[in-house]
């Protein structure tokens, strides 16, 4: 099994840096950030406002500075699409801030691809229709947005390299050979994913589907829970403030919400 995400900046070389990967491992999945947020609709991913294709690129984050639950719910929904497609075995994930939504999950090797200002200049201009002044403006607005979204969502500087295992210089190596690199590392012993890992990554897929749940959820929506659980057990703790008054209605409903998740079997709710 591994886990692998591919940070892009402008490039869009990552689509088919992801594609050959799959090629070398025909049991790899290739998923994009678009295709997880198609897919989180099925945790009320709209409900967000966040959910259009695109939607990073053409927006800063400062529109969001009083929009908190949005901004919360997109992040549990996002983790819990991810996380199913993590729990399937072998995904490389293409986009730009995936890394930080598996900060909990073990042995994933996480890929920067990047390349110099002109050769990211020239490649927008053949892919596009942009002139030169306007490649350059539009690559710096990418960079700039990427850079702000990450601080306002994770509060991580985008352009740390101690937030990337491999660095990979597109004006250097061919797609192939980017491949050929990246493959051999995630063969390596330090991201192989070995059964320990595994029983770690079920636990994260259950408790970020919990908390998926528990956000949407009419009665639980906005509460502020610690979530811990055993996927091979179904056990589940739930850790919250609540209220001094209607305390009983507040535990039944946390109950009832995640009894609700496939594979949940006991739920212990305290305050």
């Amino acid at each position: 099994m591994a886990i692998i995400t591919l940070t892009r900046g402008s490039l869009s070389a990552t689509y088919k840096l992801a594609d050959a990967l799959c090629s070398q491992n025909p049991d790899c999945t290739a998923v994009s950030r678009e295709e997880i947020i198609k897919y989180a609709a099925k945790y009320g991913m709209e409900e967000t406002g966040m959910a259009a294709t695109g939607y990073m690129e053409v927006r800063p984050p400062q529109f969001w500075d009083r929009q908190a639950a949005q901004r919360r719910q997109y992040l549990i929904y996002f983790k819990a699409s991810l996380m199913d497609f993590v729990l399937k075995d072998n995904i490389v994930y293409h986009g730009h801030l995936a890394q930080f939504q598996l900060a909990d999950v073990p042995r994933v090797l996480r890929v920067r691809v990047d390349a110099s200002l002109e050769f990211r200049v020239q490649a927008l201009m053949g892919e596009s229709n942009y002139t030169q002044a306007e490649a350059r403006k539009h690559i710096s607005e990418i960079d700039s947005r990427r850079k702000n979204w990450a601080k306002f969502l994770y509060n991580v500087d985008f352009n740390d390299t101690l937030n990337y295992d491999i660095i990979l210089n597109m004006d250097k190596m061919s797609v192939d050979t980017m491949a050929d690199i990246i493959f051999r590392a995630a063969r390596s012993p330090e991201y192989s994913v070995d059964e320990e890992a595994k029983k770690t990554i079920r636990d994260v897929h259950l408790k970020s589907v919990i908390l998926a749940h528990l956000a949407r959820a009419t009665r639980t929506k906005g509460m502020e829970l610690m979530i811990e659980c055993d996927a091979d057990t179904g056990q589940v703790k739930a850790r919250g403030l609540g209220p001094i008054v209607g305390s009983d209605t507040w535990e039944a409903d946390i109950r009832e919400v995640i009894m609700g998740v496939e594979g949940v079997k006991e739920v212990d709710v305290c305050y």
